[in-house]
C-alpha cells in the first residue's frame, strides 16, 4: 500500500512542474490543502515536508509556503553522484525499444529482483546504441516499472534518450531519493549475446539498479548488461581529514 503523504508529494510535484501552482506563488495553506485531498493537517505536513526537502519549495512563518523552483536540487548525496553520470550516459546513446509486457514475477526473478513473488511490473526491454553509430550495440537493459507509472509513460518510452526514472516523474511526481546499485560479472544469455555482437559464451558486467522514491519505496528496477569491453565502472576513495 502506498504511503498518503507521497501520492500527496506525488501530486504537488506534478502539480508545480505542470505549472498549476507558478514559481513565486503560495501554496494553498495547510487547512486548504486538508479540505481539498480529505486528509489530516499532519498528512499535509509530511507531504509539504517532501517536496520542500526536493528545493521546490520554501516555508516561513507568516509568508506561507512559496513555490522556489520547477526542478527538483541537483545536491545529491554522495550515494547518488552516479545520477549525474546516467544523466550523461542517457543522453549520448540511443534507446531501441523491443517490447513492453506486463509480467508476475516468479521465484527466481522476485529472487533477482529482491521482491515478492507475484509482483506485478511493467517491463520493457531495451538495446541502447551509440548516439553516433545506431549499429553499435552497448547495452541490453531489462527495466521494471510500477505498470501504473509504465502506462503513464508509454508515448515517452519510444526510440529515443533520456532516462526512464526522468519520464516518470515528469508524469507521476516520483523523484528519486536514493539509487542502489549492484556491480557483478554474468553470463550473457544467448538471445542478448546475439544483439550485442558478441559470442553466446560471453561474460558481461551486469549493473542492477534500484530506484526509490520520496517514500523509501521501489519504483523502477533496471537490470544492464554490458559487453566487457564497453563498460569501465571507477570510483574513488579518499582518506578522510583527521
Amino acid at each position: 500500500m502506498d504511503v498518503r503523504y507521497s501520492e500527496l508529494a506525488n501530486t504537488i510535484v506534478k502539480n508545480i512542474k505542470n505549472g498549476i501552482y507558478p514559481v513565486g506563488s503560495q501554496l494553498p495553506s495547510e487547512v486548504d490543502f486538508a479540505r481539498q485531498f480529505q486528509v489530516s493537517r499532519t498528512t499535509i505536513r509530511s507531504a509539504l515536508r517532501v517536496v520542500e526537502e526536493l528545493g521546490l519549495i520554501s516555508r516561513r512563518r507568516r509568508a506561507g509556503t512559496i513555490v522556489e523552483s520547477i526542478e527538483p536540487s541537483s545536491q545529491y548525496t554522495k550515494s547518488l553522484h552516479s545520477i549525474e553520470d546516467l544523466v550523461n550516459y542517457a543522453s549520448k546513446t540511443i534507446r531501441n525499444v523491443l517490447d513492453i509486457s506486463e509480467i508476475i514475477c516468479d521465484d527466481a526473478l522476485a529472487t533477482s529482483l529482491e521482491c515478492k513473488a507475484g509482483q506485478r511490473w511493467l517491463r520493457v526491454q531495451i538495446l541502447r546504441t551509440e548516439l553516433t553509430d545506431p549499429n553499435q550495440p552497448i547495452c541490453w537493459t531489462d527495466a521494471y516499472m510500477n505498470p501504473d507509472d509504465g502506462r503513464a509513460i508509454l508515448d515517452m518510452i519510444k526510440d529515443g534518450s533520456g532516462l526512464l526514472c526522468h519520464f516518470i516523474e515528469e508524469r507521476t511526481g516520483r523523484t528519486v531519493m536514493d539509487l542502489k546499485q549492484q556491480v557483478g560479472a554474468t553470463q550473457v544469455p544467448d538471445h542478448v549475446a546475439k544483439l550485442l555482437q558478441v559470442s553466446t559464451d560471453s561474460v558481461g558486467l551486469e549493473i542492477t539498479r534500484h530506484y526509490l522514491d520520496q517514500a523509501k519505496k521501489v519504483f523502477l528496477i533496471t537490470v544492464n548488461i554490458y559487453p566487457k569491453d564497453k563498460f569501465k565502472f571507477t570510483f574513488w576513495i579518499h582518506r578522510e581529514k583527521q
